[in-house]
């Protein structure tokens, strides 16, 4: 099992952005975010993990308000891809998915696994 410490995942809404003539581009909050996930990923000195994988993240709100932990996901599996930490964040490859607000900890904590079927 892998244990990994984001910031806080960037909302959906807020990943990407429509520019006439260049479509959705990311949002400079998102490549932000993007960039200090890499270099935590990078200090923590997680290793790759092949094949299947069962995802379980872990938030801490920065807030009182409402919020939709669904909405964390795109954010969060892009990061693991682009590190290289798994090897794609389809369902061929993320077979369990799973989210869970906490008390208190970390803004954002993943434990990755070998998928067991």
């Amino acid at each position: 099992m892998t244990r990994i410490e984001l910031p806080f995942p960037v909302p959906l809404h807020a990943c990407f952005t429509n520019v006439p003539g260049r479509g959705r581009v990311p949002t400079g909050r998102y490549k932000a975010w993007q960039n200090e996930a890499l270099w935590m990923i990078k200090a923590q000195r997680v290793q790759p993990i092949k094949g299947e994988v069962s995802i379980s993240v872990g938030l801490v709100a920065p807030d009182r308000r409402a919020r939709d932990a669904g909405n964390c996901d795109k954010a969060v599996c892009d990061v693991l891809v682009k590190a290289g930490i798994i090897e794609d964040d389809s369902n061929k490859y993320v077979r369990r998915l799973s989210y869970e607000w906490r008390a208190d900890g970390p803004p954002c904590a993943v434990l990755i696994q070998a998928y067991e079927g």
